[in-house]
């Protein structure tokens, strides 16, 4: 049973509170979605350039002001006939109407799919969507 459903039973049992009164926080950015890819290419040892590809877009192209809807992919060659396709977006259900992205939010996003994800994975959180994909090609 999940943690929630187990404080809306005590909450019901001990009768503090009707479920009219319990409503969610939608402010809150938690993630909504981690969807690793099972299938293509992995990141064997090309890992480690893939993490510095990242701290190259994130610190360039990726980093700036969005637009609410607003994507931006980027693909860069990390060796081994692989490259890797990021593409950042101001797509979550909690996103306003612009918002800026700097390094260290943009990085954090981009390294959890590349450290979480063996062949890659696309998470969309409260604001932002981050999706990491390795590929065999060329850019």
């Amino acid at each position: 049973m999940k943690p929630s459903t187990l404080l809306f039973v005590a909450i019901n049992y001990l009768g503090l509170a009707s479920a009219a009164a319990i409503t969610p926080d939608d402010t809150l950015p938690a993630i909504e979605k981690r969807a690793c890819f099972d299938s293509g290419a992995s990141w064997g040892s090309q890992r480690g350039t893939a993490l510095t590809r990242a701290q190259t877009a994130c610190n360039g192209p990726l980093k700036g002001t969005y637009q609410k809807r607003e994507t931006r992919p980027e693909c860069y060659s990390i060796g081994g006939g692989k490259i890797v396709r990021f593409t950042v977006g101001l797509t979550g259900p909690n996103a306003p109407e612009e918002r800026n992205l700097g390094y260290a939010e943009c990085l954090d996003g981009l390294t959890s799919e590349i450290i979480s994800c063996g062949k890659g994975g696309d998470t969309t959180y409260g604001r932002w969507r981050y999706r990491a994909d390795p590929n065999v090609g060329t850019c």
